[in-house]
């Protein structure tokens, strides 16, 4: 669910409207809290739950296709240290300071200081491990509205799924089609699933194998550029619509279809009559690791701090006040990419550099090489 450097395509535009979905998800979360006396939990019109559940799956499918080719390139050809070391500091400053941003609110929440149980809680935030209470209070998850679960799921993708199939690649190589990795990723998931003790890991399985899938599709010109064409835009949102009102989440076996038929066409170039290759497509494309981090911060600003100043807004008038929210969270975030989330991937990549060079040239040299 991560922004990356290189433009991808139709990708890179799509990714900010994933992020603005699941914040629209997260403020019809706070409506059922604030106004209708609901719980923190998933609302029960499928199309609703799925502007979250749907969003993050396709950033799912978004990290399958950006990293297949490291897979393509096989697991010696890699470079896992620059890999890790880049993916790092592309992930955890910006966290690092949304702890620190949340650990501020509960504090003058609260009046609670730091104790003794607050550095393991923010190290456990940090790495995606947990969201445990800060600072004493409950529900500290709230103020991210939870979403660093999917970072952990993406975590797990990065250290095991993604080095095996590249070690995978390396073994078919020469003897089978290279599609057969990600073929075999989605077919052995859909198995897993029948595994209780891995089920929470494998219904996202798929996901990542689907963008596998897509890399793999877009690589064909002739289905390229069937797909790119104007009638699949409309066949791929119908698509997608269906997905989301089928089912309460994306991860069936025919939600996987039908979310996964929608993300090939716009990997293979289709920008849904031009949305997607428009300036603010790119922008918020750019933005939207900070929108999906972040957003959670400013709804619980709004509906908890600043809730005498909405008390007047019924349930049927507050969704009024989204599109504002979008815009103040698209701004704040824009500001955040260019001071810490862009400096901190320039750091990130110099390091990397740094590390395969020394890597390199100590794998050829002279004393190694003498086998001294």
């Amino acid at each position: 669910m991560l922004p990356i450097g290189n433009r991808v395509g139709c990708i890179d535009g799509l990714r900010g409207y994933l992020a603005l979905s699941v914040l629209a998800h997260h403020f019809i979360i706070w409506i059922q809290i604030s106004r209708l006396g609901g719980s923190w939990s998933a609302p029960t019109v499928n199309f609703f739950n799925n502007l979250g559940a749907g969003g993050v799956a396709l950033f799912f499918m978004t990290t399958g296709f950006v990293f297949y080719p490291r897979v393509l390139a096989g697991f010696r050809a890699t470079s896992w240290t620059s890999t890790y070391t880049s993916r790092v500091f592309r992930i955890v400053p910006l966290i690092i300071v949304s702890v620190a941003l949340i650990t501020g609110i509960i504090s003058l929440r609260t009046g609670h200081g730091f104790d003794a149980s607050f550095p393991k809680a923010a190290a456990e935030w940090i790495t995606s491990w947990g969201e445990p209470p800060l600072l004493g209070y409950a529900d500290s998850g709230r103020l991210n509205a939870y979403v660093l679960w999917s970072l952990w799921h993406e975590w797990l993708f990065y250290l095991f799924v993604l080095p095996t199939c590249a070690l995978g690649m390396d073994l078919i190589r020469g003897r089978a089609p290279s599609w057969t990795i990600p073929l075999g990723l989605l077919l052995i998931s859909l198995v897993f699933r029948r595994c209780s003790w891995l089920r929470g890991t494998s219904q996202f399985l798929p996901l990542f194998a689907v963008g596998m899938l897509a890399f793999e599709c877009q690589l064909h010109d002739a289905l390229r550029q069937v797909l790119r064409g104007k009638l699949f835009a409309i066949t791929a949102l119908v698509s997608l619509v269906i997905g989301m009102v089928s089912a309460p989440t994306p991860y069936n076996p025919v939600q996987v279809a039908l979310y996964g038929f929608f993300f090939i066409c716009i990997a293979c170039g289709n920008d849904l009559i031009g949305l997607l290759r428009t300036n603010g497509s790119l922008v918020l494309g750019e933005c939207s690791y900070g929108i999906y981090l972040m957003h959670g911060i400013f709804l619980s600003l709004l509906f908890w701090d600043g809730a005498s100043a909405i008390r007047d807004f019924s349930a049927n008038k507050i969704p009024v006040l989204l599109p504002f929210v979008a815009l103040g969270v698209v701004c704040v975030t824009a500001v955040s990419f260019l001071v810490i989330e862009q400096p901190a991937i320039r750091a990130g990549s110099a390091i990397s550099n740094i590390l395969r060079l020394g890597i390199s040239r100590w794998r050829l040299s002279p004393a190694k090489n003498s086998g001294v």
